[in-house]
């Protein structure tokens, strides 16, 4: 979660921060909240993808990943957030409701670099609305995500092209699990690039794997890390 001292935060909220309401409130599957809001769009306008940040108290930021833009208003958008995790990040996301008021903070869209046509995605629970804004189509790739396992049931009723994984033991066991299984069973053979997303030291292990299997070369694979073992949030 990023920290700063109050006043760093209130030039970089009247440099980047754009007025926003919340629109709707849900709780899609258990440790995941998902909510619309109004919001005014950055230069260029919102797309799926883009990253936000929200003071959740005067030191302390957290950011997000638009997972949706549209419906009857361009300036309407989504975001899909995991719940599981303790702090006042995840307090301030329980407490959201519609009509709360708040400013967001956004620039330019800067997506995320994709190789290939045809890739793979990983993450855990807070990586969800993130794979869920650049797998558009979902046409050839292969995504597999862990999250809690009582989530599994009603995330996969809506997603039904993607693994979900019940997570079990340390962070990134349950993904190690199936990407051995899946190298094993030639399972990416047509598959040419990579994105892998969440807990930081599973994301070595796995871009490891894809390396020494030799199914991809580490230049066609994006890492891109949201949490660690022993720190708060990156």
């Amino acid at each position: 979660m990023p920290q700063a001292p109050a006043v760093i935060g209130n030039l970089v909220e009247s440099a980047l921060g754009r007025p926003a309401r919340v629109l709707d409130v849900r709780r899609p599957a258990p440790g995941f909240i998902e909510w619309e809001l109004h919001a005014a769009a950055p230069p260029g306008g919102w797309r799926p993808g883009h990253e936000v940040q929200f003071r959740v108290a005067p030191t302390l930021g957290r950011r997000y990943t638009v997972r949706t833009v549209g419906g009857p208003d361009l300036e309407r958008i989504g975001i899909l957030a995991a719940t599981d995790a303790s702090g006042p990040g995840t307090e301030w996301i329980r407490r959201l409701r519609a009509g709360d008021r708040m400013t967001l903070l956004a620039g330019r869209h800067r997506p995320l670099r994709e190789s290939g046509t045809r890739r793979l995605y990983l993450g855990d629970g807070c990586a969800l609305g993130t794979i869920d804004a650049y797998v558009q189509d979902g046409a050839g790739h292969v995504v597999a995500v862990e999250v809690p396992a009582d989530s599994v049931a009603a995330l996969a009723a809506r997603r039904p092209r993607y693994h979900f994984l019940p997570a079990t033991g340390a962070p990134g066991d349950a993904l190690r699990s199936w990407l051995e299984r899946a190298v094993g069973d030639d399972v990416f053979a047509e598959l040419d690039g990579a994105v892998l997303l969440g807990h930081a030291q599973s994301l070595q292990q796995q871009r490891r794997a894809l390396v020494d299997s030799r199914n991809l070369p580490r230049r066609a694979i994006t890492t891109r890390p949201y949490w660690a073992t022993g720190k708060e949030g990156l």
